[in-house]
């Protein structure tokens, strides 16, 4: 069994607040899930308003791309020489993204697809269910990786599992990651006792994957009225049993 890890939430700009963290102790992972740098309001979003706290991120592409350049630089600088970052990302900015990356200091290993069972309704356009995941090292031959099955794929799916029967889903923030995914990305590319950074951690999915699997890990949040839904989904203050053998798929399931 793996003990019980640390866990910390910083509220502020990551781009202050990453560097001055790392100064304490580099990250061996980073996972990202950046500002899809699009506005929501309530006549485009599926959940309305009442119960979700909606943000605006709007960017225009070349201040979206400077961002992108900024926060990627600054996870390069806050990693072991042996770390890892993972980038979440819609397909609406990924170009920015990917133009950013081309101009850091990091390797991309994979570009992996998160294709989820669900969707938006359009009229006119294919619906979109799927999210881009980028693997990026800081050396393409030092790094850690874990394979989660003998042939692991860079499509991930998970049929069982999509937003509509996600238990750890809670009412507040807009945008939520499965913790069945974020626990794949920690498994593959971390170890037990290692530290794992949530930048734009949001509602904390990330946070509670990495103690459900062990790690130690900081969550970076920039808005303050994210930081009680964070504490709640992440279960601050609750002892969290991490488990090797099984994931939260399989403890969902078996529910």
């Amino acid at each position: 069994m793996i003990s019980e890890s640390k866990y910390e939430l910083i509220i502020g700009d990551v781009l202050e607040t990453l560097p001055w963290k790392a100064r304490e102790r580099l990250f061996d992972l980073i996972i990202a899930d950046p500002p899809f740098g699009i506005a929501f309001n309530k006549s485009s979003h599926e959940y309305g308003a009442d119960d979700y706290d909606l943000y605006e991120d709007k960017f225009t592409p070349e201040s979206y791309f400077q961002f992108s350049k900024a926060w990627i630089e600054s996870c390069h600088e806050a990693l072991t020489e042996n770390g890892s970052l993972y980038i979440i990302s819609g397909w609406t900015n990924l170009q920015f993204i990917l133009n950013a990356i081309d101009e850091s200091k990091f390797h991309v290993l994979n570009h992996a697809i998160w294709y989820f069972s669900w969707g938006v309704y359009t009229k006119r356009r294919f619906v979109t269910s799927h999210y881009h995941i980028l693997l990026l090292v800081k050396n393409k031959k030092n790094y850690q990786f874990y394979k989660q099955k003998h042939y692991d794929e860079d499509v991930f799916f998970w049929p069982e599992y999509n937003r509509g029967n996600d238990p750890h889903r809670i009412k507040g923030h807009p945008c939520q990651l499965p913790i069945v995914l974020l626990e794949k990305l920690v498994l593959t590319s971390s170890s037990p006792g290692d530290l794992v950074g949530d930048v734009f951690s949001g509602s904390g999915g990330t946070i509670l994957a990495a103690r459900q699997t062990g790690r130690d890990v900081v969550g970076f949040e920039i808005r303050e009225e994210y930081k009680e839904i964070i504490q709640q989904k992440a279960r601050f203050g609750k002892l969290v049993t991490p488990s090797k053998k099984q994931s939260t798929l399989e403890r969902f399931l078996q529910e």
